[in-house]
């Protein structure tokens, strides 16, 4: 068994529009991102005789809510994305968090930003969690140490290639 080894710090929100990119920073201190799928791939039915089924569902759309510090310049730039879809529909963008530790990815090719964060002021740091909606998303969830052998053998039997530095 290998250690494992998360660093928050490497955990990158990259954002790409028409013209425009940057990558996301300032983040809460607690929280940076929450991915959320939108619907179960398969939901079970079980009719009345207690035949199961298991229902497919295509929808891989997902939902993130980016934590951000109030005092992140990136507030300025969803602010500014959100304002441009909302007021001529072309505020879509592609969207990557990666976490640079280990190997989970999420990638969206179309995003766009669903909901404006509502805003507090006090004695401390306040947070802004802006929602993004993601109606399409590839994604693969990973770990941050090696990979048994054992493990590594099952993944090449998925059909899944894993990197000579997690080996």
């Amino acid at each position: 068994m290998a250690l494992s080894t998360f660093a928050p710090n490497e955990v990158t929100i990259s954002m790409i529009g028409d013209g425009w990119s940057h990558v996301v920073s300032g983040f809460a201190e607690d929280s940076i991102v929450t991915i959320d799928r939108q619907a179960e791939t398969f939901a079970m039915y079980v009719g009345a005789d207690n035949t199961p089924t298991r229902i497919y569902n295509a929808n891989t759309a997902l939902m993130m809510t980016v934590a951000l510090a109030q005092t992140s310049e990136s507030n300025d730039l969803f602010s500014a994305v959100y304002e441009k879809d909302r007021t001529t529909r072309q505020g879509v963008f592609t969207v990557l968090v990666t976490d640079n530790s280990g190997r989970s990815r999420y990638f969206a090719e179309e995003a766009y930003i669903g909901v404006v964060p509502n805003a507090s002021y006090g004695n401390s740091m306040q947070t802004r969690e802006w929602v993004i909606h993601a109606p399409a998303s590839d994604v693969n969830l990973g770990g941050n140490s090696k990979i048994s052998a054992g493990t590594l053998a099952a993944l090449a039997a998925l059909g899944v290639t894993v990197a000579p530095q997690w080996q």
